[in-house]
C-alpha cells in the first residue's frame, strides 16, 4: 500500500467513526427541522474536515483530492446535515486561488451558481460592482456564511467573488431534503478587492461544474447508504417464514441497485480523478458525466429500495427517507441530467458524430 492510500485509509476510518457516532437516529430526526447545528459545524471545524483541500502552508489540512472527496461521500453517507461539501470545495477553491485564507476560516462557504453572475463592470483594481442573480444555494441562511460565486469579466475573463450573506436579500425556499435554500439578487453589490480573486478558467460552467462533482459524490455516498439499509431490512424483514431476501423478485431489485451503485462509483470517480482548482475542460466533461450517471442512478436507486422496504421506508420514523430526499434534491442541483447531457451532447457534436467513444476513452 502506498504512503497516499495510507493516509487515505487513516482519514476514512477517522471521518466514518466521527460521522457515524454524530449522526445517530436521534440526531438525523432533529435535522428534519432544517435548522442550522452551530454545535455539529463546531465540531466538524475541530476535525479539521471544512479545511481539507486546504493547503497547510495555508491553515489547511492538505489532504489529497482522493481522500477529501471520501470524507464528503462518508458524510453523505451518513448524513451530514451540513454545507460542508461545499465549505471544503469552497475553502481549497479560494486559497489555491492567491485568497486570503483567512477571510473563509472558520465561516461555512457556499456555492452560488444557476444564473451566473455576469458583471461586465467587475475589476480588480479599486472596487468591484457585483450584479445578476444566483440560483437556488442550500443552507443559505447559515450564520456567518459566505457565499462564492464565478463572476464574469471583459475580455472573457472569470473571477471568484466572495460575498457576506447577511449583506444580501435572500429568497428562501425549502428543499426536498429540508435543508434551508435561498436564491440571492445581486443589484450592483460593491466588493472590497481582496474579495476578488482572478480565477483562471474560460468556462463559464467552472464553477457549476465544481458543485456537480460534489452533488455527484455526495448521491454515491447517500446511495450506498441507501443500499446497505435495503440489504439489511430484506434479510430481518420476514415473510411467509422466510426473509424477503429469499424471494426472487426482491433479489432482483437489489440486485439492479447495486448494478446502479457501482456505475455511479465509477462516474463519480471519473471526476474526482480530473479534480483540479482550476477545472479543464476534460475536468468541466467529466464533471458533466458524472453528474448525469448519478442523478440516473439515484433515481432507479431511491425506488428500489423504497420498493424493498415497503410502506415502512416512507414512515418519519424510519431513517431511508433521509437519504432518499436527499437522493432527489441533489439529482436536480448544479444542473440535472438533461442539462449535462446537453452539454455533453454540444461538445461531441462540435468535433463530428464519431467522437463520444474516443472522447470517453481519453478521460
Amino acid at each position: 500500500m502506498s504512503e497516499r492510500d495510507e493516509l487515505t485509509a487513516m482519514v476514512n476510518e477517522q471521518a466514518d467513526r466521527q460521522f457515524r457516532e454524530l449522526l445517530t437516529p436521534e440526531a438525523m430526526e432533529q435535522t428534519s427541522t432544517g435548522q442550522w447545528l452551530p454545535a455539529l459545524w463546531q465540531q466538524m471545524e475541530d476535525a479539521g474536515w471544512p479545511s481539507a483541500l486546504v493547503a497547510e502552508a495555508q491553515g489547511g489540512v492538505g489532504l489529497p483530492s482522493s481522500a477529501a472527496f471520501d470524507v464528503i461521500r462518508l458524510s453523505a453517507h451518513w448524513g451530514v446535515p451540513l454545507p460542508l461539501a461545499e465549505t471544503m470545495a469552497g475553502r481549497g477553491l479560494w486559497t489555491a486561488v492567491g485568497g486570503d485564507p483567512d477571510l473563509v476560516a472558520d465561516r461555512p462557504v457556499l456555492l452560488g451558481v444557476g444564473a451566473q453572475a455576469r458583471a461586465p463592470a467587475l475589476r480588480l483594481d479599486g472596487e468591484c460592482s457585483l450584479t445578476g442573480e444566483t440560483g437556488s444555494v442550500n443552507f443559505g441562511e447559515a450564520p456567518g456564511a459566505l457565499l462564492l460565486v464565478q463572476a464574469h469579466m471583459r475580455d472573457d475573463a472569470h473571477a471568484l467573488v466572495l460575498l457576506d450573506v447577511q449583506k444580501l436579500a435572500p429568497r428562501s425556499v425549502r428543499t426536498l431534503s429540508f435543508e434551508a435554500q435561498c436564491a440571492f439578487s445581486l443589484g450592483s453589490v460593491p466588493v472590497p478587492t481582496d474579495y476578488c480573486q482572478p480565477w483562471d478558467v474560460r468556462d463559464p460552467r467552472a464553477l457549476q461544474a465544481v458543485g456537480a462533482v460534489l452533488r455527484s459524490v455526495q448521491m454515491v455516498g447517500a446511495m450506498q447508504r441507501c443500499l446497505a439499509l435495503g440489504l439489511q431490512y430484506s434479510q430481518e424483514r420476514v415473510q411467509f417464514g422466510r426473509p424477503i431476501s429469499r424471494f426472487t423478485p426482491v433479489q432482483d431489485m437489489l440486485v439492479e441497485a447495486a448494478a446502479e451503485v457501482s456505475a455511479a462509483v465509477n462516474a463519480a470517480s471519473l471526476a474526482v480523478d480530473h479534480w483540479q482548482p482550476a477545472p479543464t475542460p476534460d475536468g468541466v466533461f467529466a464533471a458533466a458525466v458524472a453528474k448525469s450517471r448519478c442523478g440516473e442512478a439515484a433515481g432507479k436507486v431511491a425506488a428500489f429500495i423504497h420498493q424493498v422496504h415497503g410502506a415502512m421506508g416512507f414512515t418519519q420514523e424510519h431513517v431511508l427517507h433521509q437519504f432518499t430526499r436527499r437522493l432527489w434534491a441533489w439529482r436536480d442541483e448544479f444542473g440535472t441530467e438533461a442539462y449535462w447531457n446537453h452539454q455533453i451532447g454540444t461538445r461531441v457534436c462540435a468535433a463530428d458524430g464519431h467522437s463520444l467513444w474516443p472522447l470517453l476513452t481519453a478521460l
